[in-house]
């Protein structure tokens, strides 16, 4: 059997057959202005809380040079999106079955190259990614942290953009130059903030504030919205060391039942039709440059 219609068919057999008015695959992308915020623990949990909602998942992994979202859920894909670029391996090969079902396409290691292939090249690539349409019901990008171009490209693809930022002032002022850079240059305008390890609600709401006064004061027509609030847990660092999300390492936890209203309100989320779904992240992906 074709190992692409065997992968349809592994998905398809564990899917309930959904309601009539079923939305279409959303896509988001989960990024950061810098490293070190939780931005991969966030794209880790949502995944397995999401799944925990009988819906199929893929986390395309553009994190480039880091395989974090690997550690965290203590997997070793044998093969990433290089391969799919130099033909040495299809689309059902580089696909990798994470935790719960989680599907993950390992794109860290040949995100650079997305951007120096020939358009007969793109187009090849295309087709490969193409038969992933119409499996999965939320496709989650991990970005890079900041404002390089393959960051800005999968941010610009995606249908939403949430921007994860901690108290740490140089956090803030990183994610508002990203959220700048991306609606000057990429003509951006909505943007989902999430405020994580803060102290308590009220340090959640005045990170949020403070960035929607700069982007009021600054920047043009752009809308800011605080999806949601992280408080900081000591249990987090200990779930990192033992290599499990914390919506597993720590079930009942405050943390894991937030990952999970944080799922409720993704579902919820109101997304840009004008950017359909999964063909159109992936064409724009690969066509941006």
């Amino acid at each position: 059997m074709d190992q692409a219609k065997k992968l349809r068919e592994e998905i398809q057999m564990q899917k309930e057959p959904k309601k009539k008015g079923h939305r279409p695959v959303k896509v988001i992308s989960v990024t950061s202005g810098k490293g070190g915020v939780g931005k991969t623990q966030v794209v880790s949990n949502l995944a397995l809380a999401l799944r925990a909602r009988n819906l199929e998942v893929l986390v395309f992994d553009g994190d480039v040079g880091l395989a974090n979202i690997d550690i965290i859920y203590n997997i070793s894909p044998p093969y990433n999106l290089k391969h799919l670029l130099d033909g040495s391996k299809k689309i059902n090969e580089v696909l990798f079955s994470g935790p719960d079902g989680v599907k993950i396409l390992p794109a860290s290691s040949g995100i650079q190259q997305l951007t120096h292939l020939t358009d007969q090249s793109k187009m090849s690539i295309i087709d490969q990614l193409e038969q992933l349409d119409g499996l999965f019901d939320v496709v989650i990008v991990d970005t890079s942290a900041g404002i390089s171009d393959n960051v800005m490209y999968l941010n610009s693809a995606a249908q939403a953009i949430l921007v994860v930022v901690t108290p740490e002032p140089t956090s803030i002022t990183d994610a508002y130059a990203l959220m700048k850079v991306m609606a000057t240059q990429y003509g951006e305008k909505t943007f989902h903030i999430i405020t994580n390890q803060v102290k308590n609600e009220a340090e959640g709401k005045t990170i949020f504030k403070s960035l929607v006064n700069a982007a009021d004061q600054f920047l043009d027509s752009v809308q800011l919205w605080h999806m949601h609030n992280f408080l900081h847990d000591e249990k987090v660092r200990q779930s990192i060391i033992k290599q499990q999300p914390m919506i597993k390492f720590d079930k009942e936890g405050m943390t894991a039942k937030s990952y999970r209203e944080l799922a409720d309100k993704v579902i919820k989320l109101e997304t840009n039709e004008q950017k359909g779904g999964m063909q159109f992240f992936l064409k724009q992906a690969l066509t941006s440059n």
